[in-house]
């Protein structure tokens, strides 16, 4: 199962969450980034800038999707082709995990980890590019503003459908 979804929208609270109540491994796409790349993401973007990153990104999600377990990603992984194009055509369950803008901005303003958070506007334009990235390799979409909990029981309830 892959979770994707914007900055803040939970994706790692609630794969570390699915992963105790299905007792299935967790990866955190952008560890494995760190783990590739022997640094840091905002050195990566630094040094390399936003391309070289999603490259290690894809490298990533490509390898760790052959695994079973449950897969986090970053909030950019739909806005690289060789990403995007992997996601619409995994045979793994893709959960969008959506909440609006100011739910979003609330929980990431002010986290340093966050290359690409800037000014509230450049935010806003990065959430309202990808929100139909995100649909468009989605099977399925949870709301993320909902509680830890309710967020897993639902996407239980799809995946035992």
């Amino acid at each position: 199962m892959i979770l994707i979804g914007f900055m803040g929208s939970g994706k790692t609270t609630i794969a570390d969450a699915l992963g105790e109540r299905m007792d299935l491994p967790v990866i955190d796409l952008d560890e494995e980034v760190v783990k590739l790349a022997g640094r840091e993401i905002p050195r990566i973007f630094e040094e390399e800038g936003e391309a070289g990153f999603r490259e290690k990104e894809f490298e990533a999600l490509s390898r760790t999707s052959r695994t079973s377990g449950i897969i986090a990603t970053g909030g950019g992984v739909v806005t690289y082709g060789r990403s995007y194009d992997f996601l619409k055509n995994t045979e793994q369950p893709v959960i969008y995990l959506h909440a609006d803008f100011e739910t979003l901005y609330r929980r990431i303003e002010g986290d340093e980890n966050r290359p690409l958070v800037k000014s509230r506007d450049q935010v806003k334009a990065l959430y309202e590019g990808r929100i139909e990235k995100y649909r468009a390799v989605a099977d399925h979409e949870m709301d993320a503003s909902l509680q830890v909990n309710e967020v897993v029981s639902g996407i239980l309830e799809i995946k035992s459908c």
